[in-house]
């Protein structure tokens, strides 16, 4: 009985790759990378003013802060997907569709709302044992933007309530 040469290794990241194009799950999982490369593609001004909420056949949909960056961002759409499918691994996005945002609010560059969010309740001071509490809550948090995330969550809820 004759058996058959082995073929040619291959690298696990083409094998991963590929298996990422093939399967349901590895296709969603490209389609959100633009989650993640999103700063980084159309640069720190336009991430504080829009950022992507969902990807649905190659269009990706973004939340705006305010009408004056809506009308920027569609003079300059087809600009945004170039630099947007440069980033991309697997996936490609052909249309972007803008919406202002209901809130109103600018976002960080790391997708938190900004700090001069206004909010609908009157804040209350946060005291010494609250600050001590919360650095326990957060103490065991290894990833140091969640950390902050986790923070800022706490303290905005201990400040002005579950709004």
């Amino acid at each position: 009985m004759s058996r058959r040469p082995f073929s040619k290794p291959r690298r696990f990241a083409s094998i991963l790759k590929e298996v990422r194009r093939k399967e349901p799950w590895g296709r969603r999982l490209a389609s959100n990378f633009v989650f993640r490369i999103w700063p980084r593609a159309v640069g720190e001004g336009i991430s504080r003013a829009a950022r992507p909420v969902f990807l649905r056949n190659h269009c990706l949909y973004v939340e705006v802060a305010d009408s004056s960056w809506l009308h920027e961002l569609e003079f300059r759409k087809q600009d945004l997907i170039a630099r947007v499918n440069e980033h991309m691994e697997d996936s490609r996005i052909n249309e972007i569709r803008f919406k202002l945002s209901d809130s109103g609010i600018a976002f960080d560059y790391d997708g938190e709302e900004s700090e001069s969010a206004s909010f609908s309740r009157e804040a209350t001071p946060i005291s010494p044992g609250d600050d001590a509490a919360i650095e326990d809550a957060i103490t065991d948090v290894g990833d140091e933007q969640l950390r902050r995330a986790a923070e800022k969550l706490i303290r905005h809820i201990r400040t002005h309530g579950n709004s």
